[in-house]
């Protein structure tokens, strides 16, 4: 909503497709502790910047690559954590955020790194 983005069908799929053409990345809060993740300070910054960040030179496109990158690094980091944990080399990515390809292109790339299976 801070960019303006279509609901319509989805905002994850139209996050997803602004994405992709973003080229410039920008820096956003990665908070996680343990297998905690918080995206509060994600939105917070982006209320807050993404005003002097357009000025700067950043694009919508950027800005929805920046935050995607930076949830799904968060995402990853976690699940890598949970699968150490309990001793697992299985991932199952369910809900409409697992249709995402970048998504799954991660996770299967840190599943193949630890010798496990994403499905």
């Amino acid at each position: 909503r801070v960019l303006m983005l279509s609901n319509n069908p989805s905002p994850g799929f139209n996050i997803e497709q602004c994405a992709k053409k973003g080229k410039k990345f920008v820096h956003l809060p990665y908070c996680i502790k343990g297998m905690d993740v918080s995206f509060s300070g994600i939105l917070t910054y982006l209320e807050d910047k993404v005003d002097s960040l357009l000025k700067e030179g950043y694009t919508k496109e950027d800005l929805c690559f920046s935050l995607q990158e930076t949830i799904f690094a968060m995402l990853v980091e976690t699940t890598e954590r949970a699968m150490a944990h309990c001793k697992s080399n299985e991932v199952l990515i369910v809900g409409g955020v697992g249709c995402n390809l970048r998504l799954q292109e991660m996770m299967d790339q840190m599943c193949k790194e630890r010798g496990g299976k994403l499905y």
